[in-house]
């Protein structure tokens, strides 16, 4: 069974009520995205251990999304949403009482699997929410908002951490958690009926799901995840260790902040841009840049060209998502919006499990410098692949 009902009577207050819920989702993991690393590290892990941890984490994701496809289309995307903040925000709270690398894989995995429920409920209600008509500019300034979130909460991550102790900032996230429930519960949106494909022609046309283009975009989102693991567990530890830049937990967030800023200006006109260029064309550049952008910060030293370098990059990444996003909405069939993405996200998955303990494992054993040439000449041939694989005009 699959929806089929109108949106329209929905559409506008959900979609700016989900705005509300993914501003806050993103404040919090914002607060904590500098400091995690580091507070894992001060406890004396190895980077190899970090990312065994993020394997950890990514197992979670691995398991609980594709099983949240399959359901979220029935059970209702809202109530799984409810869930995931509700157990996730407790799970913050315990973080700073994790002492051995056995709590951190535990917590790391707790969280991870509980949030996928709420990661591919809010991407399947973000798709069919969005309008059909100009769809590219609609989602971009959406994807702008959402990242005001992610501007200031790495500083005030790195800020508290500089000035209080790594305890405070779980606590602030868990508390922002908590408050984006008001808006979830505000929605209206699961609250329809479910109603039965109108004939056999439909079925058939809903079930056609693993196609040439979808499998595509799978493939170019894995390799690309090597880029969202290496911020997350590894560009921290590599500033703050790295002679050439010596970063403070401050100026970490500071950094982070000014890529996310540029990420959400970037987004007012990514979009549009999209809608007039075609998803393609804003991949395979966006992804060619990232790449070029890693290889520049082996050569470059000091905090100003590094905050340089994050405007720029946030640009990149901006667009890299944006492109890729709008490229799966518009090759998705109706109806099975959850599946689709829990397929997607699964496809992150596993390029997450891959990168993850293999960056940490050539961390410690053959050096940060070869690490960052290794992602960029990775992320320089998704590039080349998207344009070989992805359709052109999409």
């Amino acid at each position: 069974m699959y929806i089929r009902c109108d949106l329209n009577d929905y559409k506008p207050n959900s979609l700016k009520l989900l705005l509300v819920v993914q501003l806050t989702q993103n404040l919090r993991n914002g607060i904590i995205a500098p400091i995690l690393a580091l507070f894992i590290r001060s406890q004396g892990l190895t980077v190899a251990q970090i990312g065994l941890l993020g394997t950890i984490e990514m197992l979670g994701w691995f398991i609980f999304e594709p099983l949240t496809g399959v359901v979220a289309d029935r059970v209702g995307k809202k109530r799984l949403v409810i869930f995931a903040i509700v157990s996730s925000s407790f799970i913050f709270v315990f973080f700073p009482l994790a002492i051995s690398i056995w709590h951190f894989a535990l917590l790391m995995f707790a969280r991870s699997s509980v949030m996928s429920t709420a990661s591919v409920s809010i991407r399947a209600m973000t798709a069919e929410l969005l309008p059909t008509s100009g769809r590219g500019k609609a989602y971009g300034r959406h994807m702008s908002v959402i990242s005001m979130g992610g501007i200031i909460g790495p500083f005030i991550g790195g800020y508290l951490t500089y000035t209080i102790g790594y305890t405070i900032p779980f606590y602030v996230s868990a508390g922002v958690g908590i408050a984006g429930l008001a808006a979830v519960l505000l929605m209206r949106y699961d609250e329809r009926p479910i109603i039965e494909p109108s004939s056999p022609s439909e079925v058939l046309k809903q079930s056609k799901l693993m196609t040439r283009p979808f499998l595509a975009i799978l493939l170019v989102r894995s390799l690309y995840m090597i880029n969202f693991v290496f911020r997350r567990d590894i560009l921290p530890i590599f500033l703050h260790e790295s002679q050439s830049f010596k970063a403070s937990e401050t100026q970490i967030g500071v950094y982070m902040s000014i890529v996310q800023f540029s990420a959400a200006l970037s987004e007012l006109f990514l979009g549009s841009l999209t809608d007039r260029v075609g998803s393609r064309k804003i991949i395979a550049s966006s992804l060619g840049l990232s790449g070029l952008s890693y290889l520049s910060m082996v050569y470059l030293a000091g905090t100003l060209p590094l905050y340089l370098l994050g405007a720029f990059q946030g640009t990149f990444f901006a667009a890299a998502d944006l492109g890729m996003m709008i490229h799966l909405i518009a090759i998705m069939p109706e109806g099975r919006t959850g599946m689709v993405m829990g397929i997607y996200s699964e496809s992150e998955n596993i390029g997450g499990m891959v990168a993850s303990p293999t960056m940490g494992m050539i961390y410690d054993s053959m050096g940060p410098t070869f690490l960052v040439l290794s992602v960029s000449t990775i992320l320089i041939f998704n590039a080349v692949l998207s344009i070989l694989l992805i359709k052109k005009g999409s």
